[in-house]
């Protein structure tokens, strides 16, 4: 699980608590994280990290999950959940309800969030409770997505050789693409099947 973890500069200590908290609940769930300021869960300097964002996209593009802790105001904000929104990134963006940084959340009461992005707010020592439950329920999800179910499915010579093919053009095995297909094509796409997750 690769975590993205940002939280603009505060010249509150208590915010330096929050953030070392969060931190914390990261390394207890054995996530890789990087933060805004370029701290990161394996102490890589921060040249090799801009190295590995040279080699393809952005550092973010890599990541998991995000964690927002927004009670600052910071420019970056707007931006990191437009993108969360468009790569479809599990997000949790909070915010201390003492203080009063409305302006994100103002908009995102405009409009409707997504179900993979959840905002809460905290007050004392909440906030770790908050991330490891999100943590925990994310990477629940990336533990049922992990292939244990055999299944048999009998296809025609064709459908072989196109699979053949295209596993190899893909530089995947046949099974690890069809699963990829499925995922992406069908369940993602099923709109009565997300419906139904939503009522169990």
């Amino acid at each position: 699980m690769r975590v993205y973890y940002f939280q603009a500069p505060s010249d509150k200590p208590r915010f330096q608590g929050i953030r070392q908290g969060i931190l914390d609940v990261l390394d207890a769930k054995k996530a890789f994280y990087v933060t805004s300021d370029g701290m990161n869960s394996l102490d890589i300097p921060a040249a090799e990290l801009e190295a590995l964002t040279e080699t393809g996209g952005s550092m973010l593009d890599k990541m998991d999950a995000l964690i927002i802790e927004g009670s600052t105001p910071d420019a970056d904000l707007g931006y990191l959940l437009a993108y969360a929104m468009s790569l479809r990134r599990p997000t949790l963006y909070l915010y201390d309800k003492d203080v009063s940084n409305r302006g994100v959340l103002k908009y995102l009461g405009d409009r409707q969030v997504p179900a993979f992005i959840q905002v809460r707010s905290y007050g004392g020592d909440q906030a770790t409770k908050i991330v490891d439950e999100f943590l925990t329920s994310i990477m629940g999800e990336e533990a049922d997505n992990e292939p244990t179910v055999k299944f048999t499915l009998r296809i025609t010579p064709s459908m072989e050789r196109y699979l053949q093919w295209k596993a190899k053009q893909m530089k995947m095995t046949k099974a690890d693409f069809l699963r990829e297909q499925i995922d992406t094509q069908v369940v993602q796409r099923d709109e009565a099947y997300k419906k139904f997750l939503k009522k169990e």
